[in-house]
């Protein structure tokens, strides 16, 4: 037997209907997101009758504040088509499934408009109409289309019943008996909690993009620390390196009573790899190198750098490092690497070298700094640029200036009146 459950009214959220289904069976089907389809076979062992089945999911959709239609038929296409055109429990014995549906109307049916008003000009108002059309004429006017829609309006199934998934949850807990203290068990415990939830994303195909570990503490608070890896990695032994690295860094301060971890999926990547091209690091080498380098810098020093969309110099964040696929040289040198066209490139300074800066008229004249002193020979400028008001407010002046022979980058903190040589143009 087949249940069609129908909401005519908003939903608390998308998949409550969904929920509502699988609280009686995992095989179920959602034709759009106020319309299920539930497969209630073997349900009879618990509910004495379909009418007491049918009571059941209208009260648990009460229970969880769901107005909703219920429709109990022996095919697939009676339950769906009732569900939506009456209200409360409708329930259909075997074999009374067109007599059921004749009075309803055509529009119910899963019918194109331009069928529809077809079937309007032939005088077709019911779905009983189109089911008593001889199958024969309509095939010959329709071509195959009529044989589907003569099996809809006679509520006969043509398709296969294809069961919705169950939402992707890779969460794993373990409640300890006593509290445990010190990396060493902890390394234990999180081996048996992290073998079952990789084997959980192995079997669906999937790898973990991040891990967040939350354990509970003998003190009642909770520590809770989500990692990020710069590629999908599955392997338990490196995410348990991870975890116990970031532990290592940042202490959790008392014992521990549980432990819960919770898994982010993504697909698992399917990668051709090259005889000829250079060997790509492992995935797994490279997260546990960066995770050992973050424990020896401090926080926030250990990334990859992207600048900001600003027009402030110098101005990054650091990110997950993430390395993107390997790219062959372009021939045109001898050594395979292409050769770029020549231009000027500036050196930067870091840290910039403080200036004293002499003015005349506005322009420097005379600059002096640690190994450098003389006149300004010429120059170029300025360049002015400012940001950042509402927050750490900024305002830069940039000159090209020529002093002993050397080409100079000079910047002026116009809030602060400091100069500095940022670099040295080649």
């Amino acid at each position: 037997m087949f249940g069609g459950l129908h909401s005519p009214r908003p939903l608390p959220s998308p998949q409550a209907l969904l929920e509502l289904g699988r609280a009686f069976t995992p095989r179920l089907e959602a034709r759009s997101g106020t319309l299920v389809l539930l497969d209630l076979s073997g349900l009879g062992r618990t509910f004495r009758d379909p009418e007491a089945l049918g009571r059941a999911l209208l009260e648990a959709a009460r229970a969880r504040r769901i107005e909703a239609n219920v429709a109990l038929a022996f095919t697939r296409t009676a339950a769906l088509v009732l569900a939506r055109a009456r209200n409360g429990l409708t329930v259909v014995p075997a074999g009374g499934e067109a007599a059921a549906l004749a009075p309803l109307p055509l529009e119910l049916l899963d019918v194109e408009e331009d069928r529809l008003t077809l079937f309007h000009r032939w005088g077709l108002r019911r779905i009983g109409d189109l089911a008593a059309l001889p199958p024969l004429g309509l095939a010959e006017r329709l071509g195959p289309e009529g044989d589907r829609l003569l099996r809809l309006a006679r509520g006969e199934d043509r398709e296969p019943f294809v069961p919705a998934a169950p939402p992707e949850s890779f969460h794993a807990r373990l409640e300890l008996d006593w509290a445990v203290d010190g990396l060493e068990p902890l390394a234990f415990l999180l081996s048996r909690v992290l073998e079952p939830l990789v084997l959980a994303l192995d079997t669906r195909g999937r790898k973990a993009q991040a891990l967040t570990l939350e354990l509970t503490l003998a003190n009642g608070r909770a520590h809770r620390r989500t990692l990020r890896v710069a590629a999908p990695t599955g392997d338990a032994r490196t995410w348990r390196t991870l975890l116990l690295l970031d532990l290592e860094a940042r202490s959790p301060g008392d014992a521990v009573t549980a432990l819960a971890v919770t898994a982010e999926p993504t697909p698992a990547r399917e990668v051709q790899f090259s005889l000829l091209d250079p060997a790509q690091p492992s995935p797994e080498k490279l997260a546990e190198t960066l995770a050992r380098l973050a424990t020896l810098t401090a926080e926030g020093r250990c990334g990859a750098a992207s600048l900001l969309d600003t027009h402030r110099p110098g101005a990054f964040v650091l990110g997950t490092f993430a390395p993107g696929p390997f790219r062959p040289a372009k021939p045109g040198s001898a050594d395979g690497t292409a050769t770029p066209a020549s231009r000027a490139a500036l050196r930067a300074f870091r840290p910039p070298l403080r200036a004293e800066v002499s003015l005349a008229k506005g322009a420097p004249v005379f600059v002096s700094a640690p190994g450098l002193r003389g006149a300004v020979a010429d120059r170029a400028g300025p360049w002015r640029a400012s940001g950042d008001w509402w927050e750490a407010a900024w305002a830069r002046e940039e000159w090209d200036v020529l002093v002993a022979g050397r080409l100079l980058r000079l910047v002026r903190d116009r809030l602060n009146e400091e100069w500095t040589i940022d670099g040295e143009i080649d």
